[in-house]
């Protein structure tokens, strides 16, 4: 038993219940269910296993000292190993740092007896030189110019050594006797240079930068050794293509002349700056020029267009450059090449912009206007805010349109973002500045402006007699979301440029300036709409209300209002639609606010008009029922106060005499005055049998 509890305990999966489970399966042979189990046999077994547990943890215990016992040798014997390794390298550095002492030591006195050596050497070698020197110079005093290595043109390399040492004597030689000699060394002087130059384009057309080097090493000392350096550049520059792409090309090219120039010149750095300033200053200030000069005075738009777009293309690649030539940030060698390819050209550009600016907008207009065939009034440059006679002309909202304002901004946008890679910082405010008084000019004076001043001068020649159909609600939705469009434009394009200049205010007040003004016209249209709309609703009462609506003996009218109420309603209703669904937020509220006291006092001033008896008082109690319902739609407490008060007044016509002083003391009508209740119980047809005075303390 003892093992198979062992094999059972080493497996991963061990569980402690199966363990008991398979012991008491195996005890009973499964009759652990069944009426003759014998529960001692159970209970043997268990103990029996517990004791071979407690067996195998003894031996297991004993295992384990075993191993810690061994584990602690090993440990040890590894200890004493890095011990003896740690000392080891010690002595291994200590002895290295000693030779590398006496290297340092022995390299020392070895350069200094090298110096000395060649301290010592240089005067005799210096002579030697000075030797044979004089000795071709003695040559050219004889007239012989092709002696030694000037003979061989195998040995153009020393020659050309020989020959620049010439040269210098030569020029310190003044007296006349050398004068002849002078000429053949300044003669053969030019020869060898000729040659050498000849060397070095051969090399330059095979590619063989080692051969260039080599020639441009000796060419150094030669007077015209710039003028090598120039074909050199300008050879390089034959590689780009007079093509429309120039910009295109001019990365390619540099990387691979930087190339050539970091192997064949030891003063790279200024050769390729060299290289730079030439290809910007002649292929691309040519090209600039060219492809600009053809716009400038056919299409303005283009030529402003391409100047961005040439500017912006030289600008990337003047970046590009700086990295790729490790020039230093704060260096200002490629903003002085941009100044000089582009100065004639951004010199007037600001003006220019402007005036694109001014034409773009006019243009716009223009087109608008004739397209829905209005002839623009104007006066002195500014809109007349009322014209100057009458005209048959329909004003809706086609006078206002959301494509000429997207065109505007989308323009205004174009020469902004333009005048940001273009102006200088110093005048980049002030020239948003103006491109923005433009904008407010053109945009919004001469085209909002003038839109809503047309709306409102129509509403003066509306016949309120007719039925109606204003314009001006859906106009002031449009005007709302063009606004909106116009703010968004100034907060995101026009104030971060300047936010930290002088002209931020002032931005700033102009866009206050201008929302002031359209909010004070939208208050005038709405003033005059609502007249217009009270004025129909005054129409429809008086010609639809008869006198006998309100003094008949006619029952049936109680059980409907009058058509003179239906109508009035239904104007009103049609009013509040339009309000609702063109106006938003507080202007919405505010709106409706206004017309619904308005339109109670049309109701208040009809009701005035005429005589109630007992059945025309139930019928204009009805009536006011349905203002009241109606007065709902305006949204606002203030109004259903109003027509709230008015259902009181009306109960003043219907209630007994007797009754009439406990109705004034209700609560509507104890803050009314003695006027307006005695006005309204003096229109009762019993008025005159009655004797009412009303009694307040």
């Amino acid at each position: 038993m003892a093992h198979l509890v062992l094999k059972e305990i080493e497996q991963e999966n061990f569980s402690v219940d199966n363990l008991i489970e398979n012991l008491s399966y195996k005890a009973t042979d499964g009759r652990v269910s069944q009426t003759d189990f014998d529960p001692l046999i159970l209970e043997n077994i268990f103990r029996k296993t517990i004791d071979d547990l407690k067996i195998i943890n003894d031996k297991t215990k004993q295992n384990i000292q075993v191993l810690e016992i061994e584990c602690q040798k090993e440990k040890d014997i590894c200890k004493d190993k890095i011990l003896m390794l740690e000392n080891s390298y010690k002595d291994s550095y200590d002895y290295l740092s000693v030779l590398d002492k006496r290297i340092s030591n022995v390299s020392t006195t070895m350069s200094d007896m090298g110096s000395q050596l060649e301290n010592l050497n240089r005067p005799r070698l210096n002579l030697f030189e000075s030797h044979k020197t004089a000795k071709y110079f003695d040559k050219f005093m004889d007239g012989i110019d092709n002696s030694g290595v000037f003979a061989d043109d195998s040995k153009l390399e020393q020659a050309a050594e020989v020959i620049y040492k010439l040269y210098i004597l030569s020029n310190d030689l003044n007296d006349e006797k050398f004068l002849k000699a002078n000429e053949l060394v300044l003669k053969k002087y030019s020869e060898i240079e000729i040659k050498l130059f000849q060397k070095f384009h051969d090399a330059f057309y095979k590619n063989d930068r080692k051969e260039m080097k080599k020639y441009l090493n000796i060419l150094s000392n030669f007077k015209n050794y710039q003028e090598c350096v120039n074909e050199f550049i300008k050879n390089l520059q034959m590689a780009i293509k007079n093509s429309d792409d120039l910009f295109s090309e001019i990365i390619p090219l540099c990387a691979k002349t930087n190339e050539i120039i970091n192997e064949v010149f030891l003063n790279n750095e200024r050769i390729m700056e060299q290289f730079v300033k030439d290809l910007f200053l002649d292929r691309v200030q040519t090209h600039v020029s060219t492809n600009l000069e053809k716009y400038r005075e056919t299409d303005l738009e283009k030529y402003l267009d391409t100047l961005y777009l040439f500017y912006n293309k030289t600008k990337r690649i003047s970046k590009e450059l700086s990295e790729l030539m490790k020039i230093s940030s704060e260096s200002t060698f490629f903003n002085k090449l941009l100044n000089e390819v582009f100065q004639v050209h951004l010199k007037d550009y600001v003006n220019l912009e402007k005036i694109n600016l001014q034409n773009k907008f006019r243009a716009h207009l223009d087109r608008f206007y004739e397209k829905i065939g209005h002839t623009k009034k104007t006066q002195s440059g500014f809109v007349s805010n009322l014209l100057s006679k009458q005209t048959s002309e329909i004003i809706d909202d086609r006078f206002l349109s959301h494509d000429v304002t997207t065109l505007c901004i989308d323009d205004a946008k174009k020469s902004i973002n333009r005048s940001l890679l273009l102006c200088d910082a110093n005048i980049q405010p002030k020239a948003i500045d103006d491109m923005y008084e433009i904008v407010c000019q053109n945009l919004c004076r001469d085209h909002l402006y003038y839109s809503l001043d047309l709306h409102i001068n129509a509403l003066s020649s509306v016949d309120f007699r007719q039925e109606i159909n204003l314009h001006i609600f859906p106009f002031i939705k449009q005007m709302n979301d063009l606004m909106y469009l116009f703010e968004q434009f100034t907060n995101v394009s026009v104030i971060p440029p300047v936010m930290n200049s002088p002209y931020y205010q002032k931005i700033m007040n102009k866009l206050n300036q201008i929302c002031t003004d359209l909010e004070i016209r939208i208050d005038n249209s709405l003033e005059k709409a609502f007249t217009v709309i009270c004025n129909h609703i005054r129409h429809v009462l008086q010609s639809e209300q008869k006198k006998t609506d309100f003094k008949s003996d006619n029952d049936e009218i109680f059980n409907q209002s009058t058509i003179a109420c239906s109508k009035a309603i239904k104007v009103v209703e049609n009013q509040v639609r339009k309000i609702s669904n063109c106006l938003d937020g507080k202007n919405v509220n505010n709106a409706l606010r206004e017309l619904g006291i308005k339109f109670h006092r049309c109701i208040y001033d009809h009701l005035l008009k005429f005589e109630y008896n007992e059945q025309g008082a139930m019928a204009v109690i009805r009536d006011i029922n349905e203002y009241r319902m109606c007065a709902k739609n305006f949204n606002c407490s203030v109004v259903d106060k109003l027509f709230t008060i008015l259902y009181s007044l009306t109960n003043l016509l219907v209630v007994k005499p007797e009754n009439l002083q406990e109705i004034c003391s209700g609560d509507n009508l104890v803050i009314m005055s003695k006027e307006t209740i005695e006005s309204f119980v003096q229109l009762r047809s019993d008025y005159r049998n009655i004797k009412f005075q009303i009694n307040r303390k």
